[in-house]
């Protein structure tokens, strides 16, 4: 299958980040930094890689450097 750019990548390429992300926003370790267009989280305390951020990787799985943290659905409060 062959990967093709959309909405997000053409935001990259102008040089603009995405706020928000389908996968880290939905986590129950996702915390956002104030004044920040990213996030941290516990399994990323630096900063959480492109490819889950951006919604390539679901990270329900584990990913390199992610201290045996993966995604847990945020429960309604």
């Amino acid at each position: 299958m062959e990967w093709k750019m959309g909405p997000i990548e053409d935001a990259l390429i102008e040089d603009t980040y995405p706020h928000y992300s389908d996968v880290c926003n939905h986590c129950k370790h996702f915390r956002r930094i104030y004044g920040s267009d990213q996030g941290i989280c516990a399994a990323f305390p630096d900063r959480i890689p492109d490819e889950i951020w951006l919604g390539r990787n679901d990270h329900k799985q584990p990913y390199p450097g992610d201290h045996g943290i993966l995604f847990e659905e945020r429960k309604p409060k």
